[in-house]
């Protein structure tokens, strides 16, 4: 089945709120959805049982051997296997996880996805963090909190803090490759006394939504000059030694670094006004560029995804922050003619390095 999404009881098993997902599986509903609710529709309500495992030897006989089976109890399907200690963590905890860190007593809709891969061997429900925000009172943010668990014996429980929306194998792999808050759960030990401590710990996990979102604030309130533009770009992109000794500038890095920005200049066709010109919209040029303008569509995807893309954004975040730290305040948020002539008006970078700063 494409996206690898599983099927139980002839249906894929995926739920979804408001959006189809890309490979146009699953039940999708107008709403956010309770846990109950998500738990159901993506027909995650099933437990797994560990059992012990038996080879038949050449004279015909059985005996028990080191290892374990993990069987879905409901139709007995073997999903992995495991060793003497393991744990197993049951997909109604991972629910359970969710409402207590986001204090859902009151049986609060945030669902916003839930589903099973393989054969249900993998497992994840996505929660709406409710502190959404905006940043220049135009551009929406949207943080998750995600819960992932495999039933194959392999690797351990997690719970994460993530911008992707979480619908298949593919965007499950991408949401546990971003940098952010997270906690993982061995399948050993004291697995419900690890569980209650991850409601503790990621507790304070809307602690570093709020410091992203102050930090993107910060951002949208700084211009970008060419100074700041091109210390920025030293640092995230620095010249080969070789050109440097030869005083000259590489190719690649220079069409790079046009590329970047040309986007800035564009700011996404100016889409939200208020941040063109800013800080804020530099780092949206950069990480659009990772995203979609480096290397092949294959690898261009897999480090966006997994690698060097997912990397640099968020080292990008850190250097603007550095890099405009004394930057001009911008002061034409919340309105329509954004600081235009913040860079666009400036004077062309040196020689070798024109058209940085296309103009309108």
């Amino acid at each position: 089945m494409p996206a690898n999404i599983a099927t139980l009881n002839g249906k894929a098993a995926v739920a979804l709120a408001r959006e189809p997902a890309w490979h146009g599986l699953g039940t999708v509903v107008d709403h956010l959805m309770k846990a109950e609710e998500a738990f159901r529709l993506a027909q995650l309500d099933w437990q797994v049982e560990k059992r012990p495992l038996f080879a038949k030897y050449p004279d015909n006989t059985y005996g028990q051997v080191e290892a374990f089976g993990i069987f879905r109890t409901t139709d007995h399907a073997l999903l992995g296997t495991c060793g003497k200690m393991y744990r197993p963590i049951q997909n109604a905890s991972g629910f359970e996880l969710i409402d207590a860190l986001l204090e859902l007593a009151d049986g609060g809709a945030y669902y916003e996805s839930a589903g099973a891969l393989g054969i249900g061997e993998s497992v994840w429900a996505l929660a709406r963090i409710p502190n959404d925000f905006t940043v220049a009172g135009d551009d929406p943010h949207r943080t998750f909190l995600l819960f992932h668990t495999r039933h194959d014996g392999n690797g351990s429980a997690l719970c994460k803090l993530v911008d992707c929306r979480v619908v298949c194998a593919n965007t499950l792999a991408v949401a546990i490759g971003e940098t952010g808050a997270e906690l993982r759960i061995a399948h050993f030990g004291k697995v419900d006394e690890k569980i209650e401590a991850a409601k503790k710990l990621m507790a304070a996990s809307g602690d570093a939504v709020k410091a992203l979102h102050e930090k993107f604030d910060i951002l949208a309130h700084r211009v970008v000059t060419k100074e700041t533009f091109l210390a920025t770009m030293d640092r995230l992109f620095p010249e080969a030694e070789e050109n440097v000794k030869a005083g000259v500038i590489g190719k690649a890095r220079a069409d790079k670094i046009a590329k970047i920005a040309d986007l800035f200049a564009s700011n996404d066709g100016n889409a939200t006004p208020a941040i063109k010109g800013t800080a804020y919209n530099l780092l949206n040029a950069i990480t659009e560029h990772t995203d979609h303008f480096v290397g092949t569509d294959k690898t261009r995807a897999r480090s966006a995804m997994f690698g060097t893309g997912e990397w640099l954004k968020a080292k990008a975040l850190n250097v603007i922050l550095a890099a405009t730290a004394n930057a001009p305040e911008h002061k034409v948020l919340y309105s329509k003619p954004a600081a235009e002539t913040a860079v666009l008006d400036r004077p062309a970078p040196p020689t070798g390095m024109a058209d940085y700063f296309s103009q309108n």
